[in-house]
């Protein structure tokens, strides 16, 4: 239970520090509106079509999709736990956000905002994804779901639905919620960097095509908007790690005594 247990407590500290440290919500607030700066980029239009993906209707037909794969897999079992992690972050993500209201420095948002429900839909689906896919397609489902996870996100931010500290803290509450999913299977198959290797790529080479042909006006916005440019490198890091390292196994195998029998 250490792995859940530590990511909620990240995911609390996170809370703590956006909400009541002065600094920290200043830095919050400086890297939104850097983000919202970006939606004059041309194709932005597209990118935010993908927040209504995690609305409630296409999140509960994502959930039937996660039980319908394990059936097609061979699966049941991990498609079920699947699934029920989805909702229970979901359902955790909505009642979480009264509870913990507070007005921050951003006078457009409202005071219920921490965590992020649609990023919570999003990373639990793509976690959701890792857990139900086979050994074989593992590392192709967890950099599909990596990637889907961070240009969601992103495109939640350039709308100026969230924080950043609301994203961050969707990501480790779905994580948290998966983890436990993960021991509940109580499977040994090892996920490699694979799939955030090759999320890293397909990411590498989005910014590629949109910064190359404006080099010079993206160096000058990264300059004058530091805040957001660290935040948006934390974020990006934050999903392509969790994504990988959640349906990992929580511990090694347990080892024989020595002078036990092998088989």
């Amino acid at each position: 239970m250490r792995r859940p247990l530590l990511l909620l407590a990240l995911a609390a500290v996170v809370y703590l520090g956006a909400a009541y440290v002065p600094q920290l919500r200043a830095a919050d607030a400086h890297a939104l509106y850097g983000f919202i700066g970006l939606t004059t980029l041309p194709g932005a239009g597209r990118t935010l079509e993908l927040i209504s993906l995690f609305d409630p209707a296409p999140f509960a037909a994502l959930t039937l999709l996660i039980v319908a794969l394990g059936v097609l897999f061979g699966r049941v079992r991990a498609g079920l736990l699947g699934a029920g992690m989805m909702v229970a972050a979901e359902v955790s993500a909505q009642v979480l956000k009264p509870l913990l209201a507070v007005q921050r420095d951003v006078p457009f948002l409202e005071p219920a905002a921490w965590p992020s429900g649609h990023t919570t839909a999003v990373m639990g689906f793509a976690l959701a994804l890792a857990i139900v896919a086979p050994p074989r397609l593992r590392p192709y489902a967890v950099a599909a779901g990596a990637l889907l996870t961070v240009l969601t996100v992103n495109a939640l931010l350039m709308a100026g639905s969230h924080y950043p500290s609301d994203v961050l803290g969707g990501l480790l509450l779905a994580s948290a919620w998966a983890s436990g999913a993960v021991l509940l299977l109580g499977e040994e198959e090892r996920v490699t960097v694979r799939g955030p290797l090759l999320a890293s790529g397909a990411l590498f080479a989005l910014f590629a095509l949109a910064v190359l042909p404006r080099v010079d006006a993206a160096v000058d916005y990264a300059i004058a908007n530091t805040t957001f440019a660290l935040g948006a490198l934390t974020i990006a890091a934050a999903a392509l790690v969790l994504s990988g390292s959640v349906p990992a196994p929580t511990g090694a195998r347990r080892r024989l005594p020595p002078d036990s029998p092998r088989g």
